[in-house]
């Protein structure tokens, strides 16, 4: 793409990115504490939009955000803790770059904005650093965006009218634009065009001043070739929908609503707490004559009156009973609209439940995460096959069976999820180490260094399938200085052979005690040859 036609494109992107931005600024503003000056106006209080109003800091206070726990709620269960090649159950090459990026920390910001916008993005370009392996030409560097700070354009797999253009991947943008501050990056298939803006608006929505749009307020600075052979933009959603469903996006937009009723429920909780939730006293028929008449006559336990026709009352307090209920059900409904346990929500009434009901009362959440975590999954292959692309790396690159694994996060007991790991060992023979992945809390480092650990245990370690020795690893074993394995150590391994059914010269030389003299006794864990058997058992 030409100057010319960078700033021509970069002019298109701003304009659709404000019509995005009022979708983005109206759940950024949702999210953000209250202040003195926006209480009033998000209470609603008619004819009033100051802060000078008496009840300014009671509004204030009344903010009861219950959205930034929802978020939490969702994003701290959602980890992506490796990366399977499609070969086998093994982690695939590209999940170096996972951690040479440090994903495993950078993954939140991702997730967090996919949850709460609908979408987020991030760019896989080329490294300025290389691999850490000669064969590797160049790194991968990955770097995650905010629906705030990009914009991108994608287009239809078939144009609906074929006279206006051909087929698009619609997996990658045909171009995206971002923002920080007055430098923009316009990304498309061939390069990343680096251009500065003059004057830009304070926010967001201000794009729509076409003062801030005309051509002569960027200035094209220079163009990067990456190489990559796509717009290097990949999307996460939170989930992939179709028709008109994807005009409410995010987690948090469809609770915008229920928020608002429950914080204007405590406005009004907080009102009459503050004028009503104590008794007050009244005199009708005296006035006192001075003030300090009446500051004794407030203080007195007893008030005596000369007149017959004074009369003494109070007014009762005010009863809160009906807000702290109107209450309680705007916080139902937000739990149920947005799939959130109540107990996360502070709601009172679950006590002394057993474990099994905790995790029932988890369930709708459990469920819209995996869905959740379906589409994003999606991106995150994606991504991790761009970079095995990058480096040259074309069997990862191709690898479209390839899938990552979430960190388990459900509410169960650790008792009860190995009892069941267990059971899955001894009556289904699942292999154990396929089982550690679904320890709770175990990450991908701590299944690694037990199959490590369990490998050096193994007498039998050292063999392939075929019963030959693997060759040496280099800088590991036949060199001068290398301790060999002890006698016992070799005869335990024969012993295992022999006993497993091995022939016995062969496993003698397996183990490296070839010509080894046999005495042809049977071990007691095999049963002898038909033949044989017969002419041992007792005919009577």
């Amino acid at each position: 793409m030409k100057p010319d036609a960078a700033l021509r494109a970069v002019q298109h992107l701003l304009q659709a990115r404000h019509f995005e931005a009022q979708r983005l600024e109206k759940i950024a503003d949702a999210m953000r504490p209250w202040t003195t000056q926006s209480a009033i106006k998000h209470v609603e209080v008619k004819g009033q939009h100051l802060d000078s109003h008496p009840l300014a800091g009671l509004a204030r206070k009344s903010q009861t955000n219950v959205l930034p726990l929802v978020l939490d709620t969702f994003s701290q269960g959602m980890k992506v803790d490796n990366y399977f090649s499609g070969q086998g159950h093994t982690t695939a090459a590209p999940w170096e770059w996972w951690q040479r990026n440090r994903m495993d920390a950078a993954q939140t910001g991702i997730i967090r904005a996919a949850l709460r916008d609908g979408v987020s993005y991030a760019t896989v370009l080329p490294a300025m650093t290389p691999g850490p392996s000669a064969a590797t030409a160049s790194g991968a560097f990955i770097r995650g965006r905010s629906a705030r700070q990009m914009t991108a354009l994608y287009g239809e797999p078939l144009e609906w009218d074929p006279r206006t253009g051909g087929p698009v991947d619609p997996d990658w943008p045909i171009m995206a634009l971002e923002i920080q501050g007055p430098m923009i990056r316009l990304y498309d298939e061939e390069k990343v065009h680096f251009i500065g803006t003059k004057t830009q608006p304070k926010t967001s929505l201000g794009w729509k001043d076409p003062t801030y749009t005309q051509i002569n307020n960027f200035e094209y600075i220079e163009g990067r070739s990456h190489g990559v052979g796509v717009c290097p933009v990949v999307r996460f959603q939170d989930r992939m929908l179709l028709d008109d469903e994807d005009e409410t996006w995010g987690i948090i937009e469809p609770l915008i609503n229920p928020q608002d009723r429950l914080n204007e429920t405590t406005w009004e909780l907080m009102v009459a707490q503050y004028f009503t939730a104590f008794i007050q006293r009244y005199v009708s028929g005296w006035m006192p004559k001075s003030e300090q008449e009446a500051l004794r006559q407030a203080a007195s336990d007893i008030w005596f009156f000369d007149d017959k026709d004074v009369k003494v009352g109070s007014f009762p307090a005010g009863d809160l009973k009906g807000y702290l209920e109107s209450r309680r059900a705007a916080i139902q409904d937000l739990s149920a609209l947005g799939q959130v346990p109540p107990q996360n929500l502070g709601l009172d009434g679950i006590s002394n439940i057993s474990e099994t009901a905790l995790a029932a009362l988890e369930t709708g959440k459990e469920r819209k995460s995996s869905e959740i975590e379906t589409s994003l999954g999606e991106s995150f292959e994606q991504m991790l096959r761009t970079c095995a692309h990058i480096v040259g790396d074309t069997t990862s690159a191709q690898d479209f069976a390839s899938e990552v694994k979430w960190r388990d996060a459900t509410a169960r007991s650790f008792a009860q999820t190995v009892d069941g790991l267990g059971k899955l060992s001894t009556m289904l023979n699942v292999p154990d180490e396929v089982l550690w992945e679904a320890i709770p809390g175990w990450t991908r480092e701590m299944v690694e260094r037990a199959r490590r650990i369990a490998a050096e245990r193994d007498p039998l370690r050292g063999l392939f399938e075929d019963g030959t020795p693997p060759p040496p690893k280099p800088g590991e074993g036949n060199s001068v200085g290398d301790e060999a394995p002890s006698v016992k150590e070799q005869a335990d391994a024969l012993g295992v052979l022999v006993r497993a059914g091995a022939d016995p010269d062969a496993a003698a030389t397996y183990t490296g005690f070839e010509g080894l003299p046999f005495t042809g006794a049977i071990p007691v864990s095999l049963r002898p040859k038909v033949d044989d058997a017969a002419k041992l058992e007792d005919k009577g």
